[in-house]
């Protein structure tokens, strides 16, 4: 079997969950399909879909697997792109989604690519919520989540740990929480989009503990919700480059460092296809991986 085409098979049949659905848009015999798909389970030694009447599903290790073939695939792609248009310069509008606190970490990264490719132009709008790319005309979309469900090609960009946060003032007027639990008698800061974060997940030595919290103040705005902590309205949970310059302020603390919140969350670029990825949206993607490689919130 040829591995890298058992992966653009499999890819195919995760984006559309259905094998008869990928088999038209790859021009194949639903059986074919289904064989080439056994033959891949097969070589890898796991189940990467279940399979029902109505729909086909990833397993965890599917997920994993779906995960891995995006960035072998892209890099095959990526390295004949890099080719063909080494004699075109990148021209067009790039329209970009972004989630709304990225806005700090995005003006430097758009001025250094405005300035290496001055034919294009950006169009930035800032939104919380998961845009439809094909519908809605965006090139890519800049999504925060622990897991996608493979309806766009998507590109994991940075690792985006959770942490939960308090200011000392908060602290000595309401005490520390010392196990996950206790955060439900807490003044909790909630985001509220994509869907409120209500109910949290803490993992310590292989368990896993959940948590309600009330929310006290909700908002779509980590800055926001950053700064009611600051001022010690409430315990904030998010993202931890959210509070980081107050952490090394010591203006926030970090609570229940000995336990891990789930699920973890990444950052991923998103684009509607994979062929013919134009020279504006690749270019895009490899300053953001570039500038987000290794600690990709300092500052």
């Amino acid at each position: 079997m040829d591995t890298v085409d058992g992966m653009r098979v499999f890819v195919r049949v995760a984006q559309r969950s259905g094998f008869a659905a990928a088999a038209r848009e790859l021009r194949r015999s639903p059986a074919a399909v289904t064989k080439q798909i056994a033959a891949l389970e097969a070589r890898v030694g796991a189940r990467l879909l279940e399979r029902t009447t109505r729909r086909v599903a990833l397993t965890e290790a599917g997920r994993l697997y779906l995960e891995r073939c995006l960035e072998c695939l892209q890099a095959f792609d990526d390295a004949d792109a890099a080719v063909s248009e080494l004699s075109v310069a990148p021209k067009g509008s790039l329209r970009i989604s972004a989630p709304i606190d990225l806005l700090s970490h995005l003006p430097a990264l758009i001025a250094r690519y405005a300035r290496a490719h001055p034919h294009v132009t950006v169009d930035l709008r800032l939104s919380n919520r998961p845009v439809d790319l094909v519908h809605e005309g965006f090139d890519l979309a800049l999504r925060a989540a622990g897991t996608l469900d493979g309806r766009y090609v998507a590109r994991p960009i940075a690792d985006m740990p959770l942490g939960v946060f308090a200011s000392p003032a908060y602290l000595r007027e309401h005490g520390r929480p010392r196990r996950p639990a206790e955060l439900a008698r807490h003044r909790a800061l909630v985001f509220v989009e994509p869907r409120p974060l209500e109910t949290l997940v803490f993992e310590r030595r292989g368990k896993q503990t959940r948590v309600k919290v009330t929310p006290f103040v909700l908002s779509n705005s980590g800055d926001a919700l950053r700064d009611l902590a600051l001022a010690g309205i409430g315990v904030l949970t998010g993202p931890s480059f959210l509070a980081r310059r107050a952490v090394d302020a010591g203006r926030l603390e970090v609570l229940l460092t000995e336990w891990t919140m789930r699920p973890s969350v990444k950052l991923w670029a998103l684009y509607p296809h994979r062929r013919f990825l134009p020279a504006k949206v690749r270019l895009f993607i490899e300053l953001l991986r570039e500038t987000f490689a290794g600690d990709p919130w300092q500052g």
